[in-house]
């Protein structure tokens, strides 16, 4: 009854549409009110639609609507949208927009983190909207969805409620990369399975949905494999660190098994969050004796809980990302693919030293306990090199005002030898050498008059000392400088950050208070679009980094176009870890070494050339290897990697 009801209610308001006169109030309001709307103005171009809105059914009724939810929606009071959509969606049910305010509510109660409900909108918009714009903007949303934040039992559910084979083929597809790295093969071939049941004719999908079910079945064969590697890792069904790891593993390992007849196979183990479940599976990996090798686990507390396990039972095992200093060295059998704090700091001390030849050097760090680790490795190593800094300072994490820590910097350095030229000590020959040399006339004449001082970076150029000498200039030394004093006798200040969100404010900053130098930094720096944002501030900054891809080579090419047969992520720099350290470890095993102790003698020997960088474990267990980049004309250059001793 009550269906039959709302299709009354559905006829009456259509029937009333046809006989609504035209009113000159509601036309006024609602122009009003698309004009806030056109000039971000939300909250006042709501006020306009809704006096539309509160009115009877009139000539703008469905569009006050419309834009009304799109002003509430730009708004976030998403619950208040909830209302106006329904409204509109039950007295307007064949109004042109209809699906766009369908897509509008799918959009809304992702916002309000009601997923299964988001999806449900979005299949319909996707197998009833005509509009092919709306149905492609839908289907976005919903791949995102399957991707990330819908559960297994969620996507099982709403592949049941699919009428098209577009929306069917999101799900399947989506459930099978999911399932299938998260060792739920069986699942995935069902699903994929009743796809093909139900579309039977070829068409859009069924290439790729037979290339999954052909991947299954060969996988199947790997569970017999003599060799197996175990990966230990924090799976979220997302796009979570570890989740993006396994697609770099299983990325290297397809390939392999595609070209060489000795297959290789895995054993995945989802610790999630809990060390009880992780030291239970690796302890369960060390007990299986196909597995040869294990990758992971991803943080250096977790490393620390099973390198035990590792040590005790000869099973080599490769963290791809743990960073914590001295993890490896005090375990024979744990390697450690990523750079430790200690070599970050250390590449970027031999830089400014040996290669840049700087050895006026400041450090400006966040004060936290990284911060102050970073800041303690890299002045060690200056220290190492004959080199003593010239000023260190700290500050608060998320601070704003570095005026004190740059003020004691331009101080500290300027009592060694910030060089100026004080014009009231010169005589006539001083003064006809400045002229000779090319300094305009004019301002001889006007520091001559007030017997006034110039900094002698300004007379002279980069080396000022050098040239001063040559003319027979007398130069001074300031021991303090003012806030906006030029400060150019300091070689470099090296920025450990914290966050790629304080790029801004230390740029800025050292900018505002007139500090020109060499900028270095370590891989937090690494953000193309705060650099970007913030060019004037911080052009020419060197940082360190563990990865790097040349994207116009035909190996990142390569790869990237199969990582997209596979998934929709990016082939970034965590994916790129698994990539290489799975790689390294099938070398060894198509070199022949394939028991525990023989890939752990190969590890310790190896110096593999990755995707994203060289991995070599000659030295302590632990690799050495790490780029050296530098910002420069709104792009990031490589100028090499460097091999850190």
């Amino acid at each position: 009854m009550r269906t039959f009801v709302l299709i009354l209610v559905f006829a009456g308001a259509s029937t009333a549409w046809a006989q609504i006169p035209f009113r000159q109030a509601d036309e006024t309001a609602y122009t009003q009110g698309l004009t806030s709307f056109n000039q971000g103005d939300y909250a006042t171009a709501f006020e306009y639609f809704d006096q539309v809105m509160g009115d009877s059914l009139n000539q703008r009724s469905a569009e006050a609507y419309y834009y009304g939810a799109r002003s509430l929606f730009n708004m976030r009071q998403f619950t208040q949208a909830v209302g106006v959509i329904d409204t509109f969606l039950l007295v307007f049910p064949g109004d042109e927009h209809r699906y766009d305010m369908m897509n509008e509510l799918g959009a809304v109660y992702f916002e309000l983190g009601d997923y299964d409900s988001a999806a449900a909108q979005f299949v319909t918009v996707i197998d009833s909207a005509s509009d092919r714009v709306v149905r492609d903007q839908a289907a976005s949303s919903l791949r995102a969805l399957v991707d990330s934040d819908l559960s297994f039992p969620e996507i099982e559910s709403l592949f049941g409620s699919c009428h098209t084979r577009a929306s069917s083929l999101i799900f399947a597809l989506g459930f099978a990369r999911r399932a299938y790295f998260s060792d739920r093969y069986a699942d995935a071939d069902t699903m994929l399975n009743e796809f093909k049941q139900r579309y039977p004719q070829p068409g859009t999908g069924n290439g790729e949905v037979e290339k999954w079910i052909a991947r299954i079945a060969a996988d199947s064969v790997l569970t017999r494999a003599p060799v197996k590697i175990g990966v230990l890792l924090p799976l979220e069904y997302g796009a979570g660190v570890g989740d993006r790891l396994l697609l770099g593993l299983q990325l290297a390992l397809d390939e392999y098994n595609a070209i060489y007849p000795t297959k290789v196979g895995i054993v995945l183990e989802n610790y999630g969050t809990s060390m009880v479940t992780l030291f239970r599976d690796m302890l369960g990996l060390c007990q299986d004796s196909s597995v040869k090798a294990v990758v992971g686990p991803v943080y250096s507390n977790e490393v620390s809980e099973v390198a035990g396990l590792a040590d005790s039972n000869r099973l080599p095992l490769i963290t791809p990302t743990a960073t914590q200093v001295g993890l490896a060295l005090d375990n024979a059998y744990v390697f450690q693919a990523n750079p430790d704090f200690q070599t970050r700091a250390r590449s970027m001390a031999d830089y400014a030293v040996d290669t840049l030849h700087i050895r006026s050097i400041a450090i400006l760090s966040p004060s936290d306990s990284y911060g102050r680790e970073i800041a303690g490795y890299f002045v060690g190593r200056l220290r190492e090199l004959g080199v003593t800094p010239v000023s260190m300072q700290y500050f608060p994490s998320g601070t704003t005002d570095l005026s004190q820590q740059i003020e004691q910097i331009k101080n500290d350095a300027a009592s060694h030898d910030e060089p100026y030229v004080d014009f009231g000590k010169l005589n006539r020959d001083d003064l006809a050498m400045l002229r000779g040399f090319g300094v305009s006339p004019f301002l001889i004449d006007s520091l001559v008059r007030v017997n006034g001082s110039v900094d002698a970076y300004d007379l002279f150029g980069k080396n000022p000392i050098r040239v001063a000498d040559s003319l027979g200039i007398p130069i001074d030394s300031r021991t303090s400088l003012g806030d906006f004093d030029a400060l150019r006798s300091l070689g470099a200040v090296f920025v450990p950050l914290t966050s790629p969100k304080e790029i801004g404010v230390v740029g800025a900053q050292l900018a505002y208070y007139n500090v020109k130098t060499q900028l270095l930094g370590t891989d937090d720096w690494y953000d193309l679009n705060e650099l970007s944002s913030n060019d004037p501030y911080i052009e020419g900054v060197i940082f360190c980094s563990d990865s790097y891809f040349n994207k116009a080579s035909p190996a990142y090419s390569a790869v990237s176009d199969s990582l997209s047969q596979i998934s929709d992520a990016d082939l970034d720099r965590v994916v790129g870890y698994g990539y290489d350290v799975m790689n390294l470890l099938l070398s060894a095993i198509n070199s022949g070494d394939t028991t525990r102790g023989s890939i752990t003698g190969a590890l310790k020997e190896t110096t593999f050339d990755g995707l994203h960088s060289t991995i070599s474990f000659r030295r302590n267990n632990s690799n050495h290897y790490i780029h050296i980049l530098q910002f420069k004309n709104d792009g990031i250059v490589d100028l090499g990697e460097m091999d850190v001793k």
